[in-house]
């Protein structure tokens, strides 16, 4: 939430890899597991727009 507690429609360009719920919510907006989630910021690290990307490929047939 920003100022004011209005949620923020633009997300920070990072993920806090130790905060459980930044790794949940990318999770959820993707359609992958918490564990595939915390495996990709594992691998690729926290910029979010590569998580994302990589997480898309993984949903791909």
């Amino acid at each position: 939430m920003g100022k004011d507690n209005i949620p923020n429609d633009n997300p920070a360009p990072t993920i806090d890899p130790d905060n459980v719920l930044d790794v949940e919510a990318l999770a959820l907006r993707t359609g992958i597991t918490g564990d595939q989630a915390q495996a990709l910021i594992d691998r690729i690290g926290n910029d979010r727009e590569a998580l994302e990307q990589a997480a898309r490929e993984l949903k791909k047939p």
